[in-house]
């Protein structure tokens, strides 16, 4: 089915529940919003203290950091992902598996966005259509968040298609890139892009590192004139259902109950 449209939510969950919580994702939570009709596929990927120690790697105040766990819903089919019945089935469902008293209370969403998918591409030896690209199977993700310049969005994009679409592909273990916008008020100057990664996304992160700096060289990076302003570089490793032996080091303090998504 054709992806269009995501959301992202960026948690922090202590990580003494580190089991716990993803059996409850995994066997609970995932599948009763997978069900709705809006959402196509749930992934969800998590960053260890040496994921997120990754030269390279950029974290601010919008994400609220750099936090442990990321959890992508892909959207599709019929029913409009931002339309009121698809808000409805997100609200009516959370509010069900609370009074079934089956919420996770520990921890908290840090960031939450919706976005509409706009481009995806992949490197030259990849041939699946661009509708199949959110399709391809990866070991990992590089989140990259931006803020368009002066110019807008349409510069802030320009700079991304002449400057770092193509040189990206240099790094062996890229797949391909999705390209979105938001959709949220507020949030109209945002860009979105997510790296899909065939090797460790840390290691991916390391030489879009040195692809940048190369670049800073002949003014390809920052971009000129401020068009693109990187605010967030993420790098998570996809999460093997049932499988959660990571170690995300020591615990955090309890913070308020977690909620949509």
């Amino acid at each position: 089915m054709k992806i269009t449209g995501l959301a992202l939510a960026l948690l922090d969950i202590p990580a003494r529940y580190t089991q716990e919580y993803n059996r409850w994702y995994d066997l609970d939570h995932l599948p009763e919003h997978v069900a709705k009709a809006d959402v196509v596929a749930g992934r969800r990927y998590v960053a260890t203290p040496a994921t997120r120690a990754t030269p390279g790697a950029l974290a601010g105040e919008l994400t609220g950091g750099h936090p442990p766990y990321a959890t992508m819903y892909l959207f599709g089919g019929p029913l409009d992902f931002m339309s009121e019945q698809a808000f409805a089935g997100w609200r009516d469902t959370d509010r069900a598996i609370t009074r079934a008293g089956r919420f996770w209370v520990h921890g908290r969403p840090v960031f939450t966005s919706w976005w509409r998918l706009t481009a995806a591409h992949t490197r030259p030896s990849i041939d699946v259509s661009a509708d199949a690209i959110p399709h391809l199977a990866h070991q990992g993700v590089v989140v990259s968040i931006g803020r368009a310049g002066p110019g807008g969005r349409p510069a802030a994009l320009d700079w991304w298609e002449r400057t770092q679409r193509d040189d990206l592909y240099e790094l062996p273990g890229l797949l391909g890139t999705l390209q979105l916008e938001p959709v949220q008020t507020g949030e109209q100057d945002l860009v979105l892009h997510v790296l899909l990664c065939a090797q460790p996304a840390a290691d991916v992160l390391a030489g879009l590192t040195a692809v940048r700096d190369r670049q800073r060289l002949t003014g390809r990076f920052p971009a000129h004139g401020g068009a693109h302003e990187t605010l967030a570089l993420l790098p998570y490793e996809r999460i093997i259902p049932l499988q959660y032996d990571f170690d995300l080091g020591a615990s955090a303090a309890d913070p308020p109950p977690a909620g949509r998504p």
